[in-house]
C-alpha cells in the first residue's frame, strides 16, 4: 500500500529507492488498500491520494529524474477456480473498492504528470490469469501479460526515449 498507515507500505522502501537512484519507476498499488481486518487499510483510504502524491513527490525529487509509471491494480476475479466461500465473500466486498481506487489513481496520474497504465482491461473476465483459490494475484501467465503490458507502455513513452538519448541508453529501474 502507498498509505503511510498501511502495512506493508511503499514508504518503508523509500530509503532504498533513494540510494538506488532508478531512472524508471513502476508502481502498482491499490490492492492492499482494499483490505479491512486485520490490516484495516481501507479505513485509511481518505489519505490515499495525499500519501500517493507525497510519495510521488519524493520520487520526482531524485537526482536521477526518473520516468514514473503508476498502474491501476488488476481487477479481482470472482470466477477464479478454487475460491472458497469465505474468499469469494471477501473479494465481493473488496472489488468495488478496487474500481474506485483505479479511478482515483488515473486522476492522480494526470494531476501529478506521471504515466498511467490501466491494467484492468487486459485482466477483465480472465480467471485463467489469476492464482487458483486467490482471485487477486496473477499466476505465471498473468505476470507474463502484466510485464508485456507495462513493457509496451514504456517502449511507447516519448519522455523515456528522450531520457534514453540523454543517458546513452543506460537505465536503472525499480518495480514497486
Amino acid at each position: 500500500t502507498v498509505i503511510r498507515f498501511g502495512q506493508p507500505n511503499l514508504w518503508q522502501e523509500l530509503n532504498k529507492i533513494k540510494q538506488y537512484l532508478p531512472q524508471i519507476i513502476i508502481i502498482i498499488a491499490g490492492t492492499n488498500e482494499t483490505v479491512d481486518l486485520p490490516l484495516r487499510n481501507w479505513e485509511h483510504t481518505d489519505s490515499f491520494e495525499q500519501d500517493y502524491r507525497d510519495f510521488l513527490s519524493q520520487l520526482k525529487s531524485l537526482s536521477s529524474h526518473p520516468v514514473i509509471f503508476i498502474c491501476s491494480p488488476t481487477d479481482m476475479n470472482l470466477k477464479t477456480p478454487g475460491l472458497s466461500a469465505k474468499r469469494l465473500s471477501d473479494l465481493t466486498i473488496r472489488r468495488p473498492r478496487i474500481w474506485e481506487l483505479r479511478k482515483r489513481i488515473g486522476r492522480l496520474a494526470r494531476q501529478s504528470s506521471v504515466h498511467f497504465i490501466d491494467l484492468t482491461p487486459r485482466f477483465k473476465n480472465k480467471p485463467e490469469l489469476f492464482t487458483p483459490g486467490d482471485g487477486v494475484h496473477p499466476n505465471r501467465e498473468g505476470y507474463r501479460l502484466l510485464a508485456e503490458v507495462i513493457f509496451q507502455k514504456i517502449k511507447g513513452s516519448v519522455h523515456l526515449k528522450q531520457q534514453m538519448v540523454k543517458n546513452s541508453g543506460k537505465f536503472k529501474s525499480a518495480l514497486l
